[in-house]
């Protein structure tokens, strides 16, 4: 009876040894998110002996990963004494480098920084062909801009931007960045979006005090240059109102019966006439004074009246200024006339 009790002593107490050893193995770590430039053996491996961790060599790149297959890490076990559990030929671990990204309003910014003349105002500040960069996340100053050069009238700039922290790839450590700077204008911009063939109104624009969005054409600046006119594409809430997404809304056509009024101090005279070109609203057309056989210019009030003002000179309805007339109101209509 001794003996068996002391036989299941032994027993227990190797038990407990071999308990003991294994609670002291490594466990492979699978995935691993490392913040340095260093690969370590405690990212590959968990639970290593005190003192046991040291480097092993360099890590990607920020954002990128590498893999280190089954009989790299057996050898890596095996070279540095690590008690790894599991250990299997098909095993892989990925380590993968900490990043944060670097976008274009960062980018912005840091030509703001370097260009002291563009003042405090707002400004647009277009970047051409860009990329985003990842950087490691605690580098204070992953980016160095140099050869800044701004054409303050063409607004169109271009600098060399470097890694603050190379990793030693040229294509990669240093680029060119270039794009356009817009300044700050006063112009209205759209209140609400607008689908294509959209009448325009007062309460359909608003005035922008500093729009430093880009400009490809002429912009408005005053809401009567363009009320009345037709949108001729669908355009958003806040983009700029210009003249090429614009045309000028036909009220009256040519050959329509108008009513001529002319309004002075003490004088208000109307007549019938007809209208000898297309017109929209607030346009100045021609029309033939039927009861005086002259052609004068007024306004387009609108789809049935002419305003003559005052200091208008008529002109004889001879066959010639007809022809030049009908010609020249042709010619308009195919460059879709704008206000005058």
């Amino acid at each position: 009876m001794p003996a068996r009790v002391a036989i299941a002593g032994v027993f227990a107490l190797a038990l407990t040894a071999a308990g003991a050893t294994h609670a002291r193995a490594a466990t492979l770590r699978s995935t691993a998110l490392i913040t340095s430039g260093t690969v370590r053996l405690s990212d590959l491996f968990a639970d290593l002996e005190p003192g046991q961790d040291r480097p092993l060599g360099p890590g990607p790149a920020p954002g990128a990963s590498i893999q280190v297959g089954g009989a790299q890490l057996i050898a890596i076990a095996d070279e540095y004494g690590v008690d790894w559990l599991d250990q299997s030929p098909s095993a892989m671990a990925t380590i993968t480098r900490a990043s944060r990204i670097l976008d274009q309003a960062y980018f912005a910014d840091l030509i703001r920084q370097n260009l002291p003349d563009l003042g405090n105002g707002p400004v647009s500040i277009d970047l051409r062909d860009f990329h985003p960069m990842m950087v490691a996340p605690d580098d204070p100053k992953p980016v160095v801009l140099s050869d800044v050069k701004w054409d303050q009238r063409s607004g169109w700039f271009s600098a060399t931007a470097y890694r603050g922290q190379p990793t030693g790839d040229i294509t990669r450590d240093s680029f060119m960045l270039t794009g356009v700077i817009h300044a700050a204008r006063r112009l209205l911009v759209y209140a609400h979006a607008l689908p294509a063939g959209s009448v325009i109104s007062a309460s359909d624009v608003q005035l922008d005090e500093s729009y430093a969005g880009h400009i490809g054409s002429r912009a408005f600046t005053n809401e009567a240059d363009i009320d009345g006119m037709t949108v001729t594409r669908g355009v958003v809430a806040g983009s700029a109102v210009l003249d090429q997404d614009l045309h000028r809304t036909v009220l009256m056509h040519k050959g329509d019966p108008a009513v001529i009024t002319f309004a002075a101090p003490g004088v208000h005279l109307t007549a019938t006439g007809r209208a000898l070109e297309d017109g929209g609203a607030g346009q100045y057309v021609h029309i033939l004074n039927l009861s005086s056989s002259m052609i004068v210019t007024g306004r387009v009030v609108s789809a049935s009246e002419i305003e003559v003002e005052a200091g208008s000179n008529p002109v004889p309805s001879d066959s010639n200024t007809l022809r030049h007339l009908t010609t020249s109101s042709r010619d308009a209509s195919r460059a879709d006339l704008s206000l005058r």
